[in-house]
């Protein structure tokens, strides 16, 4: 059985949503990276990137991603840039398996206009242009989430993608 399972994909791809139902349905801990971050570092994601700026972000997102990986088993929601820095995607890859929560630029837009103003790098990118900014940001990212072990399309409902995660894991539905 699969007991380290980490959550790639962009934001609004619906990682926390389908990290939480999987950890119930597998009966693992669920972890939130930005949440580790919160906690480990004693800021909100949200503050670390507006104040501090995202290299230091970034670091400490490494530091906490390391902590996480070093559990015995989990299923960990990561940030939508996690994979795409430092070695994060070779050691998520080594420790543990990867699955991709693919979403088109359109279906992403939907869900984050509602919500930008707690997702500091969309903020302040105008509603017309979200789904543009997503594309051009999803083809910078592709080809590292593309390296996940495996790619859900997330454009479904959760119950949809929940099924065809836990499908691709070969796991029986309780």
């Amino acid at each position: 059985m699969h007991t380290k399972i980490v959550l790639l994909g962009y934001m609004g791809s619906g990682k926390t949503t389908i990290g939480h139902r999987l950890a119930n349905e597998l009966k693992l801990p669920f972890w939130d990276l930005d949440e580790v971050i919160g906690q480990m570092f004693g800021m909100s994601v949200q503050y670390m990137m507006t104040r501090k700026g995202e290299l230091y972000f970034r670091e400490c997102e490494q530091k906490a991603l390391k902590v996480v990986i070093s559990n015995q088993a989990y299923i960990l929601a990561t940030g939508g840039g996690t994979p795409c820095y430092y070695n994060n995607l070779e050691v998520i890859n080594k420790s543990s398996t990867s699955i991709y929560l693919q979403c088109n630029p359109g279906t992403l837009a939907e869900r984050l206009v509602p919500e930008k103003q707690n997702r500091p790098l969309i903020a302040d990118i105008e509603d017309d242009f979200m789904t543009e900014f997503i594309a051009k940001h999803l083809f910078e990212r592709n080809p590292y989430y593309q390296q996940a072990h495996y790619t859900i399309d997330a454009n479904n409902s959760p119950d949809i993608v929940l099924e065809d995660v836990l499908s691709a894991l070969d796991v029986k539905k309780v």
